[in-house]
């Protein structure tokens, strides 16, 4: 494999927004690992191989934030704003006890604890709109759902949840640079001072909250953390959970409204959600893609980089690599999915994976339940203007 620029890939291009996994299947086939010339250089790669390797060597390809590829979020390409996010952002060892902090909030237990409410907010969510016989599906159900959730689970009381979740969705979808960008940059300046007014009131009066729980945890040397990391660890947990799982749902309320057998079959066979949302998750992968930077020399796919080197990681191409799933372009309600890397693997791999699948699928039983021969105005999709980050309908 050469190591010279390939100047005709990037992720953010017109052709690879229009069918991000046809742009990848045609790199995978002609140069599976390459360099780019865009966003000031990079390499690639298309093989899920390749992007489970990278993922889980952090000591090769690191998350932490440094002066290469410009300033900012390093875990994307091109790099954007943004607070910065622990764990994601940092290496293990550093990460470790970030990821023992928050681990507890997020098993499988603490999140079955959290259904009846989650169940609550959707149903509520639904009733808003469900008698005026229309309803924008991303605005009025598959946006404030997952923010509702999130904030109310953290301790935010609601005259926030639509503050705090709007900069979380312009940053997502907006490209870099734009005016959007720059007016979720400025949300995020709030964020940060209501969650340090948010952690001072807790600090003086603990409540039933995550917030109170992040704030009683402890290192193992028996200290506690201070509001700069507490922020860092909340405003990650905030991006995180609000914006992802309205980009699954609303790509899977399309796609569904596009192929009726398959919510028929839904509708008819309730029990076949549970393992439908993996495939789910791997066709309609909502970060797309995420990066990394390399620290020393090392070869992937015949491709040598060097120290600085910056690596992009695309879950999307991995989640469509036909050597693990076989026919990847098709969507089987009953495909054993469970190897998808849409939460990502490794020290990295998404800490709220249950908590994401519990509020999709409080989400889509309201549908299928309530709401089960929808239509999508299919003129009225409007898509995310780059899906090279993330992905989803906006």
């Amino acid at each position: 494999m050469s190591a010279d620029f390939d100047t005709a890939f990037d992720h953010h291009s017109d052709e690879a927004n229009a069918d991000p996994v046809a742009y990848y299947a045609g790199f995978r086939e002609s140069c599976p690992v390459g360099r780019s010339a865009a966003h000031g250089g990079f390499h690639y790669t298309t093989r899920y191989a390749d992007v489970a390797r990278i993922a889980r060597d952090d000591a090769t390809f690191s998350s932490a934030r440094g002066d290469h590829g410009g300033q900012g979020v390093g875990i994307v390409i091109p790099k954007g704003p943004g607070l910065e996010q622990f764990p994601i952002e940092l290496d293990p060892p550093r990460s470790t006890e970030y990821r023992q902090l928050i681990n507890p909030l997020l098993t499988p237990e603490a999140v079955g604890q959290l259904v009846p409410m989650i169940e609550r907010h959707a149903a509520r969510v639904v009733d808003d709109f469900i008698e005026l016989g229309s309803c924008d599906l991303v605005r009025d159900l598959t946006n404030p759902l997952p923010a509702a959730v999130t904030l109310d689970w953290l301790g935010f009381p609601e005259e926030d949840w639509a503050r705090l979740a709007g900069p979380v969705h312009d940053i997502f979808a907006a490209p870099a640079g734009s005016e959007r960008a720059a007016r979720g940059a400025a949300g995020l300046a709030y964020m940060d001072r209501r969650i340090r007014e948010l952690i001072t009131e807790r600090r003086a009066a603990p409540r039933a909250d995550a917030v109170s729980a992040l704030l009683a945890g402890r290192r193992a040397d028996g200290a506690g953390f201070d509001d700069d990391e507490l922020v860092s660890v909340i405003g990650l947990l905030i991006a995180g959970g609000v914006d992802t799982t309205t980009s699954l749902t609303g790509s899977t309320l399309v796609h569904l409204a596009r192929h009726p057998e398959q919510r028929r079959r839904l509708i008819d066979s309730p029990d076949l959600l549970d393992g439908a949302t993996e495939e789910f998750l791997r066709a309609f992968a909502p970060s797309q893609s995420m990066a990394r930077t390399v620290t020393g020399d090392v070869e992937v796919g015949g491709c040598p980089m060097r120290a600085g080197d910056r690596m992009l990681i695309p879950w999307v191409a991995a989640n469509h690599d036909p050597a693990v799933f076989p026919e990847p372009e098709q969507i089987r309600l009953d495909r054993d999915a469970s190897r998808h890397l849409s939460f990502g693997i490794g020290s990295h791999r998404c800490a709220g994976a249950h908590l994401a699948r519990a509020m999709f699928r409080a989400m889509m039983t309201q549908v299928l339940t309530r709401l089960p021969d929808y239509r999508v105005i299919e003129e009225g999709l409007v898509p995310y203007p780059t899906r090279g980050n993330q992905s989803g309908w906006d």
